[in-house]
Order: structure tokens, then C-alpha cells, then sequence
């Protein structure tokens, strides 16, 4: 073959290769083009809160800054919307401060009012990205029953008796790089009361200064629907949603002494061995712990309880493992 013919042959080749790359990008280009448009926001820890005989709250995490909606229905087969006749009311707040720090975190908040007592709702949650109108992402569907009766008194000697619960205090943790203005605005707290049916949930720095939060323990409903009793002592899991990472802390307390009268209480942590405290030490225990094993504080995960040796780093590590261990087996914790 000629000079010439060789540097054709080697042209076309080389055209070849081109057409190829190309084609290969496009095919790129044309895949991110259809999974940017398929991709919806994530939706993670959705709970029903604040059950009353009237209302009721969805809470939930996403990957974006969204605009939540729910959709309401009277049936689990989705048959009959009924959203248009409840009252919906997007990050119900005190503060538009409040609720767009939560917004930007991916922290959501819906409640549902205008409802009737001692009856089965069904909800869904909508997750809208404003970046994308056609990206939406959509939860199951969730059922939940409005309680029967707000009766703030118990029974004794077959008398009526009646009580007030304490409103519970709470401070979500600050890693120690947050320099915010506002550390911990817009962190979400689900308290889940021993013996309730539904937890509750507040916003931190909603009606006072963060990171603390404050949530009515009057709201909680017993097994029967009824206003449920907090006279100190009861078991108390807060979950705290915190966004940047759709994670969430969890923290296990005793509800404070009831004092008869409304104050603002902090709920009193247990044997720090005892993490979910039940009473025992147990392989519950170590798996919780084996969660936060080498943790430290600037991790998105940390958690504060989880650090038993007063140290300068704060790190969870086999200081804590041998403090731990040597509790471990007991069953007589109070």
C-alpha cells in the first residue's frame, strides 16, 4: 500500500475513534439528561405526630430543600381523596425563621386539621423539589386514628382525679464546627412517651431560643385514645432529625417529676450503662453502643450519650468500651 493509501486508512480510523468518543459522550450526556429528570427526592423517617381528636402531624427527612404536602384519604386503596376537606398547614411554626431553617436541612413538618374523633385517616406524604417541578417524590401510605377524647384525669378509688403534664424541655446537640447563629435551628424532636400511641414533635427554637425545644406532654394519647398520664419516671425516646444526611439521633430519658402544676421540665437520663433503659444490660445495649464505637463529636452521627469518660476529646472509644463491659450482664438497674 501507497504512502497515501496508509494515511487514508489511518484517517478514517482515526475518524472512526472520533465518531466513537462522540457518540460515547452524547450517550453520557443523554443518561444524566434522563436520570436528573427520573430522580426524585428521597424521603426517609416519616412518622405520625400529635394526634389529637381533631388533627394530626406528618414529619419526614428528604435530600432537598422541598415544599412538603401531604395527600389525605379515607381509604388504604387511595378510592377516595379527601385532602381538599382537612385543613392542611405546611411547617406549622411559630416562626418563618424556624421553618426555613428546617426547610434547607430537608426537615419536614405537615398538619392535618379539621377532622373528626375516633377515625381512621390515611395519608402520603409529597416531596416537591422547587430546582425541579417534575421531580416528586411520594412516601407509602400511612394510616393513623384521631383520638377518641381530651380527658385530662384518671381514676382513683373510682373517683375522678384530675392531672396536668409538664411541658418537656429538650437541647439538641451542637457539633463543635457549627458555628451558626442559631446552632440547631430548625432540628426536629419526635418524643415518643411510654405507653403512647403516637409521639409528639416540635421544631428546636420554635417559641424559645435554640437549640432548645419545648413540646406539651399534655397531648400525648394513651392506648385507649385518652389523655395519657405523666407523673414522672416514665420512659421517654426523643428522636432528633437533624437533615445535612438524613440521620437522626436518638436519645433515651425518664420523664422528670410531675409537680401537679405546668412547668417546663428536662426529662432525666438513666444508668448511663442501661441505654435504652429497660432495666438490664444487655446485647440491646451493646448494639447501640457498637453504633457509636470510635464516633466523634464532629461526626454527623455522634451521639453525646454515648461518651461515659470525661475527656477533653470526647471521642467514644475503649475507654468507654471498658466502662461499658464491666456493667454488662446486670439486670437489677433502677
Amino acid at each position: 500500500m501507497s504512502g497515501k493509501g496508509k494515511m487514508k486508512g489511518k484517517f478514517r480510523i482515526s475518524n472512526f475513534k472520533s465518531y466513537i468518543c462522540i457518540l460515547q459522550l452524547a450517550g453520557l450526556i443523554l443518561l444524566a439528561l434522563v436520570s436528573n429528570a427520573l430522580a426524585v427526592p428521597e424521603t426517609v423517617s416519616v412518622r405520625i405526630t400529635d394526634v389529637t381528636t381533631t388533627s394530626f402531624s406528618v414529619v419526614w427527612m428528604t435530600d432537598v430543600s422541598a415544599d412538603p404536602e401531604v395527600e389525605v384519604y379515607a381509604d388504604s386503596a387511595m378510592a377516595t381523596r379527601i385532602t381538599d376537606k382537612c385543613v392542611i398547614t405546611s411547617m406549622p411554626t411559630g416562626s418563618q425563621k424556624v421553618s426555613g431553617a428546617a426547610k434547607a436541612r430537608g426537615i419536614m413538618k405537615v398538619r392535618v386539621s379539621g377532622l373528626n374523633p375516633s377515625v381512621k385517616y390515611y395519608v402520603r406524604t409529597v416531596t416537591k423539589d422547587p430546582s425541579n417541578l417534575q421531580s416528586i417524590g411520594y412516601s407509602s401510605v400511612y394510616e393513623v386514628t384521631t383520638a377518641s377524647k381530651v380527658m385530662p384525669y384518671k381514676y382513683t378509688d373510682n373517683r375522678p382525679e384530675g392531672f396536668a403534664n409538664d411541658l418537656s424541655s429538650f437541647r439538641v446537640y451542637i457539633r463543635p464546627s457549627d458555628k451558626d447563629s442559631d446552632p440547631g435551628l430548625g432540628d426536629l424532636i419526635v418524643l415518643e412517651g411510654d405507653g403512647a400511641l403516637y409521639p409528639l414533635s416540635a421544631f428546636a427554637g420554635d417559641w424559645i431560643n435554640s437549640p432548645e425545644s419545648v413540646i406539651d406532654l399534655n397531648n400525648l394519647f394513651g392506648l385507649e385514645s385518652r389523655s395519657l398520664d405523666i407523673s414522672g419516671g416514665e420512659k421517654i425516646t426523643l428522636r432528633i432529625y437533624r437533615g445535612g444526611g438524613l440521620s437522626t439521633l436518638t436519645h433515651y430519658r425518664k420523664s422528670a417529676q410531675d409537680s401537679n402544676m405546668v412547668y417546663i421540665s428536662e426529662p432525666v437520663k438513666g444508668f448511663f450503662a442501661d441505654i435504652n433503659l429497660d432495666g438490664k444490660i444487655d446485647d440491646e445495649d451493646f448494639t447501640e453502643f457498637k453504633k457509636q464505637y470510635r464516633a466523634l463529636p464532629d461526626d454527623v452521627t455522634y451521639n453525646p450519650d454515648f461518651d461515659f469518660v470525661e475527656d477533653t476529646e470526647g471521642k467514644v472509644d475503649a475507654r468507654e468500651f471498658s466502662k461499658f463491659s464491666r456493667e454488662y450482664g446486670r439486670t437489677d438497674v433502677k
